[in-house]
């Protein structure tokens, strides 16, 4: 690794050690008793975080865990001083050296931030300013916080961005942020944190949106750069699997409060909550097929001040749970929870780890021999006129048997999407044959019989966007009856979208709320009942759980389990997520560059691949199963299964 993001870097740097502790061992950051509020319109202050306490240390990685809406963001940003709008401190110090971040006004403050106090969001598109190159941004950064100029600071720009292995550091200087891939953008992003060598950094779910791949080469980027730097890392995630690998402890958050800290690989292997137990039994493996289950509920908006927040959803719950507040236990030396009952759950969470699995569905309801229920043959599919086409997809052929659930993965930009989108019939420039029960399908879905479209439905990755915001979910769902349910009266819909509602483990109480009103959970349930309102025969699942957290995602994976065996449904399921589809696929198809590289049953391609680009994309899923077995698993080779 160069040392390029150590020179020039010291004017940034500050804080001071504790009296008589070397730089390594004193804390760069120490959070105390941190809560933190929104003014509501009734004049109150509704609490969001409280009592948190953190400490970073130069050169290790805190993770911060929990769902989405557990207060981890705003914890994070808080402790460095930044309030969201309407956000308020409402107790608490963060201390870097000897200065009270809370307390600093917010000139000073943004004098600091982008120096010794750097972040990170999870989206570098977006964070980075569209309308200047990538060298005005470092302009920026370097002359505000640590005045350089001309020569200097083109020098220091050209180190920063070789220091993060950017192709080609000089062109990229002269490119817009459009320009650049997304894996591109965010090692710019690192670049532009390091800049200024900072005492402490802030990483909010940095590499949730990259392909599998990418987000190996950016954590292993990040763990290169944290130990040359030393710098203090606070990392936020929802990914357990990911935090296990690069923090040396995690803290668990839930309904704003730390509910477990610990070392990550005890926490792992024997978590003491019983919401730290719940999200690991939430997180599928590649290493072994095995059942994963969802939490059900949603965690509250707020702080709980007179019982426990997590009872309503807690199988070890007990009546004095639901009507006390219970304060943080330590069990022993970095080892606390906050729970009533930990020392009698102690030791009965632990997590034991079997190889049984479950038995698919597909696998119960059709057997060995499926048949070929659906046929694609020679599929190559374009984009772009006549004159310029681009082969997105090249020559790609399989089957799928009935109540078969077949995975696709592969990187951003395999043809994962595209070829689903051709099958569905949305995407009509291609060649070869897609055939149902023998019926070859026209490529274009509106020039398909109803009977044949009812059969084909499609679930998008972003159900914000594929669900109609004006409509209500009543009416959402009530148009996939009128269009494929002959057998609904007219007068029944309403009676029949509640019951599909109801399929999808959401009340009545949902008929009347518009997209906008749901979480990301709740809306992508929304369109599988839209989906499964049609009755299909091949439900066409396209990422659908790549923008949830592990639990929800979990409880995702749970229903379509569920729905998909109760209805002899076959599916077709595309991940980048290997973990996921090892977990609900039988068999499953490996595509690199539009091409199949590698297909078969899935406990073959994980335990016995034999393309070298299978073995690359499983020795770089990080894994808690590893992590438990206290196993390092080497870039290229494949992992134990």
């Amino acid at each position: 690794m160069s040392t390029a993001v150590m020179k020039n870097g010291s004017a940034c740097r500050g804080g001071t050690s504790e009296p008589g502790v070397s730089v390594t061992d004193a804390a760069a950051l120490v959070v105390e008793g941190l809560s933190v509020g929104y003014h509501q319109k009734d004049g109150g202050v509704l609490c969001v975080a409280h009592d948190v306490d953190l400490r970073l240390y130069p050169g290790k990685v805190v993770g911060l865990a929990g769902e989405s809406g557990c207060g981890k963001s705003t914890a994070a940003l808080a402790a460095v001083g930044y309030r969201h709008p309407g956000g308020v401190i409402m107790s608490g110090r963060s201390l870097l050296g000897d200065t009270d971040l809370l307390q600093m006004d917010p000139a000073d403050l943004r004098r600091l931030w982008g120096g010794q106090v750097a972040y990170i969001s999870q989206n570098a598109a977006t964070s980075l300013n569209p309308a200047l190159t990538i060298g005005r941004h470092f302009d920026e950064v370097l002359r505000r916080h640590a005045d350089m100029h001309g020569a200097a600071a083109a020098a220091r720009q050209l180190e920063l961005l070789g220091a993060v292995k950017l192709p080609d550091p000089k062109g990229a200087l002269d490119r817009y942020p459009h320009q650049l891939s997304g894996g591109q953008q965010q090692r710019v992003a690192l670049a532009l944190a390091f800049a200024c060598k900072p005492s402490v950094l802030i990483l909010d779910e940095p590499t949730t949106g990259l392909d599998v791949t990418t987000q190996t080469h950016i954590t292993a980027l990040l763990q290169e750069l944290i130990a040359e730097t030393q710098v203090a890392v606070m990392y936020v995630s929802h990914d357990l699997a990911l935090l296990s690998t690069v923090s040396q402890d995690i803290a668990v958050m839930y309904a704003g409060e730390m509910v477990e800290r610990g070392p990550v690989k005890e926490l792992i292997a024997e978590p003491l909550h019983p919401y730290t137990n719940a999200l690991l039994r939430a997180v599928p493996s590649a290493r072994a097929r095995q059942t994963i289950a969802g939490i059900a509920g949603e965690p509250p908006v707020s702080v709980a001040a007179d019982h426990c927040a997590f009872a309503p959803r807690c199988p070890h719950a007990q009546e004095r749970c639901r009507t006390e507040h219970p304060d943080s236990r330590e069990l022993r030396p970095g080892r606390s929870a906050r729970c009533l009952r930990v020392e009698e759950l102690h030791g009965a969470l632990r997590i034991v780890v079997t190889h049984d699995g479950y038995e698919s569905p597909a696998a119960a309801a059709a057997g060995e021999s499926t048949g070929h229920f659906l046929e694609v043959k020679d599929i190559s599919c374009y984009y772009g006129s006549r004159h310029k086409r681009v082969a997105a997809v090249r020559d790609v052929s399989f089957t799928l048997g009935e109540a078969e659930v077949l995975g696709i993965v592969g990187l951003s930009g395999s043809g994962k999407s595209t070829l689903l989108r051709s099958i569905v019939g949305i995407l009509p420039d291609y060649t070869g044959t897609v055939s149902l029960r023998g019926q070859e399908l026209a490529r274009n879905a509106r020039k398909r019989p109803r009977a044949l479209r009812r059969q084909v439905q499609i679930v998008f990755q972003d159900p914000a966007s594929s669900l109609n915001p004006r409509h209500t979910v009543e009416q959402i769902i009530a148009r996939a009856v009128h269009l494929f349910r002959e057998d609904v009266a007219r007068g029944k819909t309403s009676e029949a979208v509640a019951e599909l509602l109801e399929g999808v483990k959401l009340s009545r109480s949902f008929l009347g709320r518009y997209p906008s009103e749901l979480s990301g959970g709740q809306q992508q349930r929304v369109a599988i009942a839209r989906a499964f309102a049609a009755r299909p025969s091949l439900l066409l699942c396209d990422e659908v759980t790549s923008a949830l957290d592990v639990s929800v995602a979990a409880t995702i994976i749970e229903l379509l389990r569920d729905l998909t065996s109760s209805s002899a449904t076959a599916v077709l399921f595309v991940s980048h997520d290997l973990a996921v589809v090892r977990t609900i696929a039988d068999r499953a198809i490996v595509m690199r560059d539009g091409l199949i590289c590698e297909q078969g049953s899935t406990e073959q391609l994980f335990c016995a691949p034999e393309h070298p680009y299978t073995v690359e994309l499983l020795s770089s899923i990080p894994d808690i199963a590893d992590v438990r077995a206290g196993r390092t698993v080497e870039a290229g080779v494949a992992p134990v299964c």
